[in-house]
C-alpha cells in the first residue's frame, strides 16, 4: 500500500515537471524555421528555388496559403502532380520545421 502512496505522490508531482521540460527543450519559432531551412535546402530547393522563389518547376510556395497547413502536410507527404511524397523520408519533425521555414520566408505572422 505505502509504494502505491509513493508511487500516487511520483506522478501526481513529477508530470507537470516532464511537461515543463518538454516544452523548455521545444524549440522556438527561429529554431524551427532553421531547422526547416535546412531541410528545404537539401529536398525542396531544386524545384521550388532559393527563397521560394520557383524556377518553374514546382509550385511558388511565395503563393501558398498560411491559412492551410493541413494542405501544405498533405502534398508533402503524400505527393501531388510532379511532387513526389516525402512520407517516410521526412524525420519527425521536420514537416513542421518546413512549415515554419515557408512562414519565415513569406513573413507570416
Amino acid at each position: 500500500m505505502r509504494r502505491l502512496a509513493i508511487v500516487g505522490w511520483l506522478v501526481a508531482f513529477a508530470a507537470p515537471t516532464c511537461a515543463q521540460d518538454a516544452a523548455a527543450s521545444a524549440p522556438d519559432g527561429a529554431a524551427l524555421a532553421d531547422q526547416g531551412r535546412r531541410v528545404y535546402m537539401s529536398l525542396c530547393v531544386r524545384c521550388h528555388g532559393l527563397n521560394l522563389v520557383s524556377n518553374g518547376i514546382g509550385f511558388d510556395l511565395r503563393q501558398f496559403p498560411k491559412d492551410n497547413p493541413e494542405r501544405f502536410r498533405n502534398s508533402v507527404s503524400k505527393g501531388l502532380r510532379a511532387m513526389p511524397a516525402w512520407e517516410g523520408v521526412l524525420k519527425p519533425g521536420e514537416l513542421d520545421a518546413l512549415w515554419a521555414y515557408i512562414g519565415s520566408v513569406n513573413h507570416w505572422q
